[in-house]
């Protein structure tokens, strides 16, 4: 008897979809079909087993419920730019396609929502300043609460921050602007025994195909990811010996990034750097599931050796 082919809807083509895809196109006997605003933009992605189609993530219910019902898998990669009642909006669409394929004696809709980054249980929304992080913790409450009776399961995959993010210039942690001067300046939230994780874009998606092959259990949970958990005083280290340059080490305490904040209060990184200095932004390496199933990921001084050697 032949198996039913997994279908999978992916929303998004940013960054983080663009890395993931490569990957899950492996699985075998499975569709994916991307889910955009404009398709026509980007036909570069298409091949035997991915597609393209329109969805409007704004579009009324049940119109979007439907759409999504159709699909075995829904995982959203739509980005970081999204406002806050959209996430919200889209795991109550996803429960609302659960019930529907209930009705029509179909599986379990599978759910993983836009939840590639930090703690969001312990974070939560910082103390007021992170609206997104605070809906974000209402949508992992609404699953817990209404997945089941929804006919639909999910998965969180937390991942930290992404690993090329560390290194930005406009993020302020790895200063490379006098570099052509034979300096660096690194930088650490809180202090230089605060931790971050960080996992590469491109290991995500390793590991996310790894979660949807049912390589780990995964169903109604938070599963973490990590390329590498490392305090910034490792970072300097690390940058002392990638680099090749002279490492200026500077320390932004809480009050120092209280008061940054307090002359922009609008400024969205400035609010990103005092969140990412309190706690949630990081876990052990031996709570992750890559460490479980033995995948070997970036970690970060591979990445800086990289980047130096440009």
């Amino acid at each position: 008897m032949t198996t039913p082919q997994t279908t999978i809807l992916f929303l998004g083509a940013g960054e983080l979809g663009s890395a993931f895809l490569p990957h899950l196109s492996a699985l075998r006997n499975t569709h994916i079909t991307v889910g955009i605003r404009s398709p026509s933009k980007y036909t570069h992605l298409q091949s035997p087993n991915i597609s393209l189609t329109a969805i409007d993530l704004s579009s009324p219910s049940p119109d979007l419920a439907q759409t999504f019902s159709a699909y075995d898998i829904l995982i959203s990669a739509t980005g970081f730019g999204a406002d806050p009642s959209s996430v919200l909006k889209l795991a109550e669409e996803a429960l609302l396609a659960g019930k529907i394929r209930k009705e029509q004696g179909k599986d379990r809709l599978w759910f993983f929502p836009w939840q590639w980054g930090v703690d969001y249980d312990v974070i939560g929304d910082g103390e007021g300043m992170m609206p997104l992080f605070g809906a974000q913790r209402d949508v992992r409450d609404l699953l817990r609460e209404k997945a089941e009776e929804s006919n639909v399961k999910w998965t969180v995959v937390s991942t930290g921050i992404f690993m090329s993010f560390l290194f930005e210039q406009f993020w302020g942690i790895v200063d490379r602007s006098e570099e052509a001067q034979g300096k660096v300046v690194v930088r650490c939230l809180r202090d230089w025994n605060h931790k971050v994780t960080v996992t590469d874009v491109n290991d995500i998606g390793r590991v996310l195909t790894r979660v949807i092959a049912e390589d780990v259990e995964a169903e109604d949970r938070v599963l973490y990811i990590a390329g590498d958990t490392i305090s910034y005083g490792q970072l300097a280290d690390i940058l002392k010996r990638a680099s090749g340059k002279q490492v200026e080490q500077e320390a932004w305490s809480i009050e120092h990034l209280k008061q940054e904040l307090d002359s922009a209060p609008e400024d969205g990184i400035k609010k990103y750097r005092l969140v990412f200095a309190r706690d949630g932004v990081w876990w052990e390496m031996n709570r992750t599931v890559n460490k479980a199933l033995s995948i070997d990921m970036m970690d970060v001084e591979t990445f800086a050796k990289r980047l130096f050697s440009r």
